[in-house]
């Protein structure tokens, strides 16, 4: 019983830890997922409850292992679709529209993007003789989704880097549905110039494939994450970070929601705001359930990250709370392979297990000895 519980359990962790990874493209016109932006045209970074809350919905539409309904959290006997289901209605209702515009072939790409479907996103739109600004973007973002053709253990970052740089040369739209003026024009110049740089990067690492265990955060900032002291940056690497540094990495992560290297830097960021309780819970969550514990900077900046955020304490610990309706208990855990879900769900196993084998035991009838005495 012990062996057939032990490989219960060892099935139950293996699928928790090697669930691949999925990407979000760029816009959608009913979920654009954008950080805001003001009227003088100054990014605005999200409350950290109200990103983590964004970044859930994407990780749960992209999970194959999230049920298209759950529970109603306010009459539990009663089922409501989930954030996959609704992608999936979504999906559904754009494959019945009999001709497409451009715009509703970019959005229905999107979702498909999103539901883990990127090959049937880019036959969607690949092939067809004017994309536009829109459609190319997009599909560089699904090119960043897809193996690369010469080396199918790498992204195609090259596509996406040539696709975007194409898209960057054509005339981009007025407005996009969703969208302010003013967010626009700052994705647009993100476009042009963090992203871009992003593809950059990853299309040359790709190429020379430096080992893991020396990475860094990617370098679309001029700073060396490396200098740290008593949690953050030092003075002088803090001051090369741009006054919209925070809202471009949550952007960014909106955009790309399971890479691992670009959430890291966002706790990079964090920190270097001495905003530590947030950067805390994204640095753990990278080394406990996304597979970045061989990182050594990552490794040796969380520890003094952690002990900078037991003396200082949260900045806001409200904002470290899910608001109400984010993540419903009802809901399975969502796709990060080994969470405070999965020690549940362990522990869950293991206690069944256990309540199995005291009942077998209780019940079992003791041996009959019918041997004649002696004497």
């Amino acid at each position: 019983m012990r062996r057939y519980g032990g490989v219960a359990v060892l099935v139950v962790l293996a699928s928790l830890l090697t669930r691949p990874a999925a990407r979000a493209a760029l816009h959608h016109p009913d979920e654009p997922m954008a950080v805001p932006v003001n009227a003088q045209g100054v990014p605005e970074p999200l409350p950290f409850s109200e990103f983590a809350r964004r970044r859930l919905v994407l990780m749960n539409a992209g999970n194959p292992d999230w049920p298209l309904e759950r529970p109603n959290p306010n009459d539990p006997q009663k089922m409501v679709r989930s954030d996959r289901g609704v992608l999936k209605d979504r999906i559904d209702r754009r494959l019945k529209v009999p001709q497409r515009t451009q715009e509703e072939n970019v959005a229905l790409a999107v979702d498909l993007l999103r539901f883990r479907k990127a090959d049937d996103a880019d036959g969607t739109l690949a092939g067809r003789q004017r994309q536009g600004y829109l459609g190319n973007v997009t599909l560089a973002h699904i090119a960043a989704a897809q193996p690369s053709p010469s080396d199918p253990k790498v992204l195609d970052w090259a596509r996406a880097y040539n696709l975007l740089t194409i898209a960057n040369e054509e005339t981009p739209p007025k407005s996009l549905p969703g969208l302010t003026p003013q967010q626009l024009a700052w994705q647009l110049k993100l476009n042009n110039g963090v992203l871009l740089k992003l593809f950059r990067l990853r299309m040359e690492e790709a190429r020379s494939r430096p080992t893991p265990e020396n990475e860094l955060p990617d370098a679309i900032f001029p700073v060396n994450f490396a200098q740290v002291a008593d949690g953050a940056l030092v003075p002088a690497e803090r001051a090369k970070l741009p006054p919209d540094a925070l809202a471009t990495v949550q952007q960014l992560v909106l955009w790309f929601p399971h890479d691992t290297r670009l959430y890291w830097l966002l706790a990079e960021v964090y920190a270097a705001r001495g905003e530590f309780a947030a950067a805390e819970r994204i640095m753990n969550e990278c080394v406990s359930s996304l597979a970045y514990s061989n990182r050594k900077v990552l490794m040796a900046h969380r520890e003094a990250v952690v002990k900078a955020a037991k003396e200082k304490g949260p900045t806001n610990p409200e904002e470290l709370l899910p608001a109400a309706g984010d993540a419903p208990a009802t809901d399975p855990p969502p796709e990060v392979p080994f969470t405070l879900g999965a020690v549940w769900v362990y522990f869950g196993v293991v206690g069944l297990v256990a309540l199995f084998a005291l009942v077998r035991k209780l019940t079992k009838k003791p041996p009959t000895n019918n041997r004649p005495r002696v004497g």
